[in-house]
């Protein structure tokens, strides 16, 4: 990992947020209450619906389940990011 910050730019741009659905839109919005601002993946993913409806159903699914631990939740969260290439 570099320190760089030039290097931390996706090689995909994010989506404009504004030209989403409303749905779609709360999600960030939400995500930027939650935490300061829209999270860099889920820009990424937004740019195709069906992604990022799928990665919220994911996410979503294993909270809901009750299968797995909620830090366990936490460290497949991180792992994801870091295969995708999120600096946090």
């Amino acid at each position: 990992m570099t320190d760089d910050p030039a290097m931390w730019k996706p090689r995909v741009d994010p989506v404009d947020i504004e030209s989403l659905s409303e749905r779609e839109q709360r999600v960030f919005a939400n995500q930027a209450k939650k935490w300061g601002a829209p999270l860099a993946n889920h820009q990424i993913y937004a740019r195709v619906p069906s992604v990022f409806h799928g990665a919220q159903g994911m996410w979503r699914g294993l909270g809901e389940s009750g299968h797995l631990d909620g830090a366990l939740v936490a460290i497949l969260n991180r792992r994801v990011a870091i295969v995708n290439g999120c600096v946090f």
